[in-house]
Order: structure tokens, then sequence, then C-alpha cells
């Protein structure tokens, strides 16, 4: 067995299925392995389609939506083989995505963590590779300064708009596929399940690299990523998810002051947006940005 594959699923029934069927023909190219669906307590019929379409997955279900990284380390617990795929049910493994991770993987003995280039369904590149944020990139990325301000350079960093289309060493990497080392992510414990959804990748490849241990993009590997499938079903929840893992992220590493600082930052700066989508007569936009204002003052987790 040489992969096992886990993959977290959310009320996605379909495109779980299609997740499913291109993770065992991944398996097929390098060997075989195992896959293990983690079903963070869906609604839908995700757990009847999977019984009857895919036999030979291993599924564990929840009687809670316990998050993402969370339900990951559920399937890296019971992992078999020696390297782990985490993959997104929204995500379709290209032809030899896998084996080119591996081959990646193994390449030199420090590299604990791999990721493929990501394109969306209709073909346009979904840039993965990121620096580690600052205090500036937090400041400004997910705040009206990024969406209608210019190119800052904290964000073209932290963006990585430097980087060429090659194999490259990383500091974190979009956790919508990443292949690890099964002993490198229990060495750290796996995912922090502190972070219910967001920002669980950038603190994972944080400890990890902590540990000494590499992450790396590899182009040859190619995945299709819907992006955001699960999370978009509740846009206020994955709001109030998103700010909450990165102020929680910022706390860790950069104190709690700091994070206190960026939250009425954002507060501030979501506020001006709010004005902004009520002089435009945008309902929708008034409701979505008086939410996460009261939210950032709220001081709720």
């Amino acid at each position: 067995m040489t992969v096992t594959v886990v993959v977290v699923s959310y009320n996605v029934a379909p495109l779980l299925i299609r997740c499913v069927r291109s993770a065992e023909a991944a398996l097929s190219e390098v060997g075989g392995g195992e896959i293990i669906v983690v079903d963070n307590a869906s609604g839908d019929e995700s757990v009847e389609l999977l019984n009857r379409a895919a036999s030979t997955v291993e599924l564990m279900v929840n009687t809670e939506n316990v998050g993402f990284g969370a339900a990951c380390n559920q399937g890296l617990a019971r992992a078999k083989a020696e390297r782990v795929l985490f993959l997104n049910p929204d995500a379709e493994l290209g032809a030899g995505a896998l084996a080119a991770m591996v081959t990646r993987l193994e390449s030199q003995p420090a590299i604990g963590l791999v990721g493929p280039r990501v394109r969306y369904p209709d073909g346009r590149p979904q840039p993965t590779r990121r620096r580690f944020p600052t205090p500036a990139a937090l400041f400004l990325e997910a705040t009206p300064l990024e969406w209608r301000g210019p190119r800052w350079a904290a964000l073209a960093r932290f963006y990585r708009d430097d980087a060429p289309e090659i194999s490259s060493p990383e500091d974190w990497l979009s956790g919508a596929c990443l292949l690890g080392r099964v002993a490198a992510l229990r060495g750290v414990g796996g995912f922090d399940s502190d972070f219910f959804m967001y920002f669980e990748e950038v603190d994972l490849a944080r400890r990890l690299a902590a540990h000494g241990w590499e992450t790396w993009y590899e182009p040859a590997a190619q995945l299709t990523h819907g992006h955001g499938k699960s999370a978009d079903q509740d846009v206020a929840a994955r709001d109030r998810m998103y700010y909450g893992s990165k102020y929680r992220y910022a706390a860790r590493y950069f104190g709690r002051t700091n994070a206190r600082l960026l939250r009425l930052s954002g507060a501030a700066l979501l506020a001006v947006e709010l004005a902004l989508q009520r002089r435009r007569g945008n309902r929708a936009g008034v409701e979505r940005y008086q939410a996460l204002v009261r939210w950032h003052l709220s001081g709720e987790s």
C-alpha cells in the first residue's frame, strides 16, 4: 500500500463520487492504496451514494461537523500507508498527478508535504503557493484594501506573484490537495483542530517547518478544484469561520494584542464596504457586511 487518500466530505454528494473515482484511478497508477472518506454529518445523500457506488472505500461518519482539520486527523489516525493524500471532495486528480507528487515527496528526505498545480473547472489557473503571512499581509488580505486597492507589495509577496512555474519549496500551499509523510504529520500532531476551517494548512506547514520539514510545489501534478463547494453553502458561517481563523492564527504567531488590532482594523475596513453596499442599494451586500461588522465588534470567536 503506497498512499492513503483521505477525503473530508460535507454535503457535496455528486462531486464526492467524482472525487473518489479520480482517487481510485490515481491509486492504480502508483501501485494501490486505500481511500478513507470522513463525512462531517452531511445532510444530503453523500453516505448513501458512496455506499452504493464505492464499496471499497472506508467510510467514517461523524454525527456532527467537527471541522476540516479534525476530520483530516481522523483519517490520518486510520492511515495504513506511509504517505497520506488529503483531497477536497470538490477536486479531481489528473492523470499522473499522484505519481508526480509521490516522486517529488521521495526525491528528498526533508520534504514533508507536496501540492499540485491547481485549476478551476473552466481551466483557469488557481494559484496555491503562498509565503507565511506577515502582519501587514493579514491587515490587507480579505479586506476592501485588497479588493478595491492596488496590488500592495505585502500582498504580492504573500501571494507569490514572482513565482516561476517550476517545482519549488514553498512556505505553504492550499489545502485542497496535499500529499504528506504520515510520520512527519503524526510527529507534529496533524492539523490543529482549533482551526475549524481555514488557516489550518498554514499552521500545519509552519509547524512542520519548525521541525525541519519542507513543503514543495509540483507543477507536473495537475488538479481540478471547484473551490469552496462545501463552505459556500452558508456564506455567513463561512465568513465567520474565515475571519475567526485568521485572527486565531494572528494571535498564535504575532500575539493577542496584534490580533485584536487586526480585528478592529478589519471591522473598520468592512464598515467602509458596508457603506459602499448601502450606497449601491445592494441589499444582500448590506446584510452580509452588516453581519460581519457586528461579528468583528462582538468579540466572538
